[in-house]
C-alpha cells in the first residue's frame, strides 16, 4: 500500500493507530513514517 494513500486515509479516520502499526510491521511504512503521519494533523 502507498505512503501517501495510507496518510490520506489516515487523516479521513478510516485508518487507526493500530492500523498504522500494521503497515509497520507489515513493511509497507517506517516506524519513522509512521510517527510523520500521525503528528502531521
Amino acid at each position: 500500500m502507498d505512503k501517501d494513500l495510507i496518510k490520506m486515509y489516515y487523516q479521513m479516520g478510516l485508518f487507526t493507530v493500530a492500523d498504522l502499526d500494521i503497515f509497520v510491521m507489515a513493511g509497507y511504512i517506517t516506524e519513522i513514517e509512521k510517527q510523520e503521519i500521525m503528528y502531521e494533523l
